[in-house]
């Protein structure tokens, strides 16, 4: 089974054990040749299908579940090892609960700004508020930028594997908070 990965979860296929797979960027490329599966980020089938009539899997990473999730998913597929998918959720599971057991000001609302915040804060515990501080998106901060009462949260530093992304969006969140 030939599958096609974006570069953005490469690491998801190599931690489940895909072998043979490829880095491709289905979002905006006519791939040549064919894939038995693509890999995506959740949102994009539409534009992906547009361009790549191959079957499609959408990953969610924006929390701990939604990643454990999404490797269940592709587990059913019957794509990778066994092994190395039931580590991965292991790995997963460690670094939810570790995430869990830190002390943060739990007593601050907040106001997500987007649904992706939302699952986090949620994640978290926080109360939620009209009235809380705003907490809004890196790649939605231009529209808040004169509000200087908000808590900037960033959500997709590329330079780090799927796994310390949602890590670094719930620490990046409890240390604004902490902040407070």
């Amino acid at each position: 089974m030939k599958v096609g990965v974006t570069k953005m979860y490469r690491d998801v296929a190599k931690n489940i054990g895909i072998e043979d797979y490829s880095v491709v960027d289905p979002y905006n490329t006519k791939l040549k040749g064919r894939y038995s599966l693509l890999i995506i980020s959740k949102g994009y089938r539409d534009r992906v299908k547009k361009l790549n009539p191959f079957p499609i899997f959408e990953i969610s990473s924006a929390t701990f579940d939604d990643l454990i999730e999404s490797v269940k998913g592709l587990s059913k597929l019957n794509i990778g090892s066994p092994e190395k998918i039931e580590k991965y959720l292991l790995d997963i599971e460690e670094r939810k609960k570790y995430i869990k057991s830190l002390k943060f000001n739990r007593d601050v609302e907040v106001n997500p700004v987007s649904d992706f915040v939302k699952k986090v804060v949620l994640d978290l515990g926080m109360p939620i508020s009209k009235n809380g501080i705003p907490v809004v998106p890196d790649y939605m901060v231009d529209k808040y930028k004169d509000n200087k009462n908000i808590l900037v949260l960033k959500t997709h530093r590329y330079d780090l594997t799927t796994l310390e992304r949602v890590e670094d969006r719930y620490l990046s969140l409890i240390s604004l908070l902490n902040s407070l």
